[in-house]
C-alpha cells in the first residue's frame, strides 16, 4: 500500500550528527527551530553582446549551510550538547567533570535530517525508513561547525549551531543529497569514514 504525502513536513524530525569514523549521535528536533537552511546560489550574470543580445555567464554554486536552535545540558557527546563537537578534543572526555577548552581542531561531520509519517518507529535519522510510509531525508557530509552561539533569549540556556559545507567534495561528487518516498523505503545511510568521505557510492544516481 502506498502512503500519502502529508500536506507539509512540520513539528518534529530526527537529527543525526556523525563525526568522521565515529558514531551517529541523535538529537530530536522541532522543525520550526531550523532557523536557516541555505542550499547556496547557482548564480549567473548576463553579458551584453554587439547585436543587443545577452549571453549567460554562470558562477560556481555557493557554499551551503544550516543553522538550528538546540538546548544544551552538558559538555558530553551523547546528544545533550555541542561543546565537544565544536571544540574537538581528539579523544572524547567522558569523565566528570567534563573539560572542553578552546581547540584549533576542525572535525568534519555527516548530518542527517529525517521526517516521516511514522517517525517514532525509526531508531535514528540514518536508519532505513519503513516501506509504504512517507518520508523525507536530507543528508550532508563533510560539514563543519562554524558557529556556536549560546544565549538565554527564552530564559533557558540554548544555542544556535551553524554547519557549513561546500556543495561538492574534492573529487566533484555531491556533499548533499535529498531523498523522499511514498512506497519503497529509503535505505540506511552510508557511514561517514575517512576512506569514503569523497566517494560517489550512494551520492550519485547509479
Amino acid at each position: 500500500m502506498t502512503a500519502y504525502l502529508p500536506d507539509t513536513w512540520n513539528e518534529t524530525f530526527l537529527f543525526g550528527v556523525e563525526d568522521m569514523d565515529g558514531d551517529e549521535v541523535q538529537f530530536a528536533g522541532i522543525t520550526e527551530d531550523i532557523t536557516g537552511l541555505d542550499f547556496g546560489e547557482k548564480g549567473m550574470d548576463g553579458i551584453a553582446i554587439a547585436n543587443g543580445g545577452r549571453l549567460n555567464k554562470f558562477t560556481p554554486q555557493g557554499d551551503e549551510s544550516v543553522t538550528l536552535k538546540v538546548w544544551e545540558r552538558d559538555c558530553g557527546t551523547d546528544g545533550a550538547g555541542f561543546a565537544q563537537l565544536f571544540n574537538w578534543l581528539g579523544t572524547e572526555d567522558t569523565t566528570d567533570p567534563l573539560l572542553v577548552p578552546n581547540t584549533r581542531t576542525r572535525k568534519p561531520f555527516q548530518i542527517i535530517f529525517t521526517w516521516a509519517d511514522n517517525l517514532s518507529s525509526l531508531a535514528t535519522a540514518g536508519t532505513a525508513t519503513v516501506a509504504d510510509h512517507a518520508a523525507y531525508r536530507i543528508s550532508i557530509r563533510n560539514a563543519f561547525i562554524t558557529s556556536r552561539k549560546i544565549n538565554f533569549d527564552d530564559k533557558n540556556m540554548n544555542a544556535e549551531i551553524t554547519f557549513k559545507w561546500t556543495p561538492f567534495g574534492r573529487d566533484s561528487y555531491a556533499n548533499k543529497k535529498e531523498e523522499s518516498t511514498e512506497s519503497t523505503a529509503i535505505p540506511v545511510k552510508t557511514d561517514f569514514t575517512s576512506a569514503n568521505r569523497y566517494s560517489s557510492t550512494g551520492w550519485k544516481i547509479a
